[in-house]
């Protein structure tokens, strides 16, 4: 009898600090994005690994005004990777509507992929 109630008590045991450390755990940590994305014209725009020239960049259409790793609900200029003040730009010969690229760098741009609607809007 006393070997089942020391099982009963470790397993009660177990169960309890699992419980407060998946809790600690939840309440510390940033988000687990999907992928990298920019907010812009009310659109996600999924941040893809494929550069762009810099002759292929367009005009400038925005920047990055608030950067986050926590989830949440955002607005337009919001990126989960870029910084505030982060230049946004169309691409030559490329609509808006499908790509637009991010200023990753001083020479370097990469190009983001519109997924359609940001559906906290």
């Amino acid at each position: 009898m006393k070997r089942r109630d020391a099982a009963y008590l470790l397993l009660i045991l177990v169960f309890i600090s699992g419980c407060s450390a998946s809790g600690k755990s939840v309440s510390t940590s940033s988000a687990d994005w999907a992928y990298s994305f920019v907010i812009w014209n009310d659109d996600l725009y999924e941040v893809l690994e494929d550069e762009v020239r810099p002759e292929d960049i367009g005009e400038e259409i925005g920047k990055i005004t608030q950067y986050s790793d926590a989830e949440g609900i955002y607005s337009n200029g919001f990126s989960n990777k870029f910084p505030e003040g982060t230049e946004l730009y169309e691409i030559e010969g490329v609509e808006p509507s499908e790509y637009i690229a991010v200023k990753a760098g001083e020479q370097q741009y990469l190009k983001t992929k519109d997924h359609g609607a940001y559906a906290a809007n």
